[in-house]
């Protein structure tokens, strides 16, 4: 059986040495993949009819690639 760890996407910021570090140390624990979301656009809030999804148009998200 392969076990993987979600990215922390949202809360890891965008220093690539933390974003390595993360990488590294997932790996070092066994970890044989990073589950990693894609997210194109955040949602506009002030939009009708666009719900109370947490992901916003200004919340920090780290693209996968």
């Amino acid at each position: 059986m392969e076990l993987g760890v979600v990215f922390p996407q949202t809360e890891i910021g965008n220093d690539p040495t933390a974003i390595r570090d993360f990488a590294q140390a997932a790996e070092g624990l066994g970890f044989t993949h990073l589950l990693i979301y894609d997210h194109v656009l955040g949602a506009d809030p002030d939009r009708p009819g666009a719900g109370r999804d947490p992901t916003t148009k200004t919340l920090h998200f780290t693209s996968p690639l």
